[in-house]
């Protein structure tokens, strides 16, 4: 059965942004300690925090997410074995909540791309499960592009399999590694499984193809009233997602003035214009631009 997150991405999001925060936090308070009834106190609050983020996040899926807590966990550090002193030790736990900290930053970006698991209702599941190879290929470039800063290698048939494609046959996903690799658009290392990394010739071919989109902007309304209202039903609702910084409301209040003057393809493209310009300026994320665009036009657009 494969895990679904029962709550909303953008609360999601936000919780472990909110837990980041408070690790943050902790951090800064410890980060001079050097007494071991202030490391004591450092570990009885990491300890709380650590099970706060395993409890939210398993809870967060259903199934329950049970590995999380492994792969948390081994973010933590080790023991060598030696005596150290209390100063090296606050130091050690400092950088292996330091490690915890930053790695749900990973977490996040990794789940962002996992479409039948964050947003398996927004997908025709069954479309995915159909894919032919090339489309099974082009899936995999674009969810290494939206990943292609962190320089990592990333499983092939994870992302095949996150985003509703099932690999039947044992080694499909290095034939597709393979296939990708001579084609130059990414580079292949294979461990347990086969992963895989997005070359800079494969993002650009990402990007000359999505310049090349050109959206349907037939179904965005006719009506200046009707553009208006869902202007701010959506800024609301964007607000209410924890979105407040000034640009988004500078950008939508613009808009709102141009609609007058506009046609249906006029607004369309400024509406994706500005969107683009917002997910840039990371006044919100890829998603929350896609969900927004296709309000207006009842089509996905990948930002």
């Amino acid at each position: 059965m494969r895990m679904v997150l029962k709550v909303k991405w953008e609360e999601f999001k936000s919780k472990l942004e909110s837990f980041q925060s408070e690790g943050n936090k902790i951090i800064e308070k410890y980060k001079i300690a050097r007494t071991e009834d202030l490391l004591s106190e450092l570990n009885e609050e990491k300890l709380s925090w650590d099970s706060n983020v395993i409890n939210y996040v398993k809870t967060s899926f259903e199934p329950e997410n049970t590995n999380f807590a492994y792969e948390f966990k081994t973010q933590r550090g080790f023991n060598t074995g030696m005596k150290l002193g209390v100063d090296q030790r606050v130091k050690n736990t400092i950088q292996a909540f330091k490690n915890q900290v930053s790695g749900l930053d990973y977490y996040l970006k990794i789940l962002f791309i996992a479409d039948a698991i964050v947003r398996a209702d927004e997908i025709d599941l069954e479309q995915r499960g159909n894919l032919d190879i090339e489309g099974r290929l082009d899936l995999v470039l674009l969810k290494l592009y939206d990943l292609y800063n962190d320089r990592k290698y990333h499983s092939i048939k994870w992302i095949l399999e996150s985003n509703g494609v099932e690999l039947n046959v044992h080694g499909e996903d290095w034939d597709y590694g393979k296939m990708l690799e001579n084609r130059g658009l990414v580079d292949v290392l294979t461990t347990k499984d086969t992963c895989a990394r997005l070359t800079l010739e494969g993002k650009y071919a990402i990007e000359q193809a999505r310049k090349a989109q050109l959206p349907d902007y037939s179904k965005i309304s006719n009506s200046e009233e009707e553009l208006k209202e869902l202007l701010k039903e959506v800024l609301a609702e964007v607000k209410k997602s924890g979105y407040g910084q000034q640009i988004i409301f500078d950008e939508f209040d613009e808009l709102r003035n141009d609609i007058p003057h506009l046609s249906k393809k006029s607004f369309g493209q400024l509406l994706k214009s500005k969107l683009g310009d917002l997910v840039a300026a990371e006044a919100f994320d890829k998603a929350v631009a896609s969900d927004i665009f296709k309000q207006f036009t009842d089509q996905i657009f990948p930002f």
